[in-house]
């Protein structure tokens, strides 16, 4: 009898632990829906607080001005469009009549009031049935935004990839903190962006023309030319480069005798935006490396590295080989040979090593007058200079942070990391680019 007092009373115990561990749980869980309702509130609030004010400064005054044409003038204030909205839905959108990108989306303000849009999402997508992925419920599950990632990345042209991997990577990292950076992002984004992008295949600027083409493009067009077993040049330019062309003829002859150049940095992107022939992207050999490693990779081709200090190539190819198992780069040696009398047998190395690629790294304009020079010597196929590719991939030098590259800022990072080197370029430099460009745009009237 005593035992089984004993086992029932063990058993209640048991039973008024489960009970209270439940009610923990239970009470976890509403606390837990309070706070998340709460933070979803005061999102809302910070949104409508932020798309109010920018009603109340611009919004309502080109209302009123539209509204004044639209007496004399007849046209309509506003046309309207679906796009994808929360869950997938059809949602109507109105929009100003006007031909400019700012201009004519001021009147999405008045949607995130509504509650159909967001200040901060996933970028606006076009209604349509055949829009729709198989398992992209998760990715509609919120509002979409007036400003995205996928905004900003396409502003600096460096929305490399995939448009659903930026969306879906914005969706993973979502949180008030993040979206109030992106919009911080954004305004910066606003001086880049550019609503319809130059179909030209290439651009001219300062008479040197370089290649208008997506890094993918770019990656398959290095891919095409090791298959068919083709010899090309291929160089990168950015405001510095084209600085130097003004004083040095022999290093802009080679550029125009290059096959390919591709366009670096955000101060060409501003060029060709101030030129009316925006770019599709920044093209720059930093974001190409890992694209092409993986296109080597999968491909069986092979890589060169010649250049940077004592020790950087071997380091960067160790790192390289770490993170590509099947990436065959089948030589490394540092810059520091003499060019007169060592050069033949550098290049006797680099052909015996049977590499496809070789990637050229003593800086401009050295590394395009030592690939031209030399290129009849050369076996590879595709011949690259890559600037200061592998101080950042040996970790020799630390690359700026996405944020700051995603702001087109990359160069103030550069500016801090050595100020000794780079003030003459970035300071001067940038200035005096820029008043290039507006010069040569007023001598040739272009007008786009």
């Amino acid at each position: 009898m005593k035992a089984t007092l004993e086992n029932i009373s063990t058993f209640e115990n048991s039973l008024q632990r489960r009970m209270e561990k439940r009610k923990r749980i239970a009470l976890a869980a509403m606390a837990g829906s309070v706070v998340y309702a709460l933070v979803r509130i005061f999102s809302w609030l910070v949104e409508a607080v932020i798309a109010f004010a920018v009603m109340c400064i611009a919004t309502l005054p080109l209302y009123a001005m539209l509204l004044v044409r639209k007496i004399f003038t007849g046209k309509p204030v506003y046309y309207s469009d679906y796009c994808l909205g929360y869950k997938g839905r059809k949602v109507k959108l109105y929009y100003f009549n006007m031909r400019r990108y700012y201009l004519k989306n001021l009147s999405l303000f008045m949607h995130v009031i509504e509650g159909k849009l967001s200040l901060a999402g996933i970028a606006i997508r076009p209604y349509s049935q055949h829009e729709r992925n198989l398992g992209d419920s998760y990715l509609l599950g919120g509002k979409p935004g007036i400003f995205s990632l996928w905004y900003i990345r396409n502003s600096s042209k460096i929305g490399h990839g995939q448009r659903e991997d930026i969306e879906w990577e914005y969706v993973f990292k979502k949180s008030l903190v993040k979206d109030l950076i992106l919009l911080a992002k954004s305004i910066p984004a606003f001086f880049y962006h550019s609503e319809n992008v130059n179909t030209r295949d290439r651009v001219n600027l300062f008479d040197l023309e370089f290649d208008n083409i997506t890094m993918t493009e770019a990656v398959n067009l290095v891919g095409e030319i090791v298959e068919t077993r083709q010899k090309k040049t291929a160089f990168f330019v950015n405001p510095d480069c084209l600085n130097k062309i003004f004083s040095d003829k022999d290093y802009y002859n080679v550029l125009k005798d290059s096959e390919y150049i591709f366009p670096d940095g955000i101060g060409v992107n501003i060029a060709c935006k101030i030129i009316g022939e925006p770019l599709r992207e920044n093209v720059n050999g930093t974001d190409m490396l890992p694209f092409l490693c993986q296109m080597c990779e999968s491909n069986s081709r092979s890589i060169y590295l010649l250049g940077g200090g004592e020790l950087v190539a071997q380091t960067m190819r160790d790192k390289l080989c770490q993170k590509y198992e099947n990436l065959s780069i089948v030589g490394a040696r540092d810059g520091f040979f003499d060019r007169e009398t060592e050069t033949d047998s550098v290049i006797e190395d680099i052909n015996l090593s049977g590499a496809d690629v070789l990637l050229v790294a003593f800086g401009a304009p050295l590394q395009e007058k030592w690939i031209a020079r030399n290129r009849d010597k050369l076996h590879c196929n595709v011949l690259m200079g890559v600037g200061g590719l592998f101080d950042f991939y040996s970790e020799r030098t630390q690359r700026a942070p996405a944020w700051m590259r995603e702001i087109g800022i990359e160069w103030v990072y550069r500016l801090m990391q050595e100020p000794g080197r780079m003030w003459r370029r970035y300071i001067i430099g940038n200035p005096l680019f820029v008043y290039r460009v507006l010069k040569w745009k007023l001598q040739t009237g272009i007008c786009r």
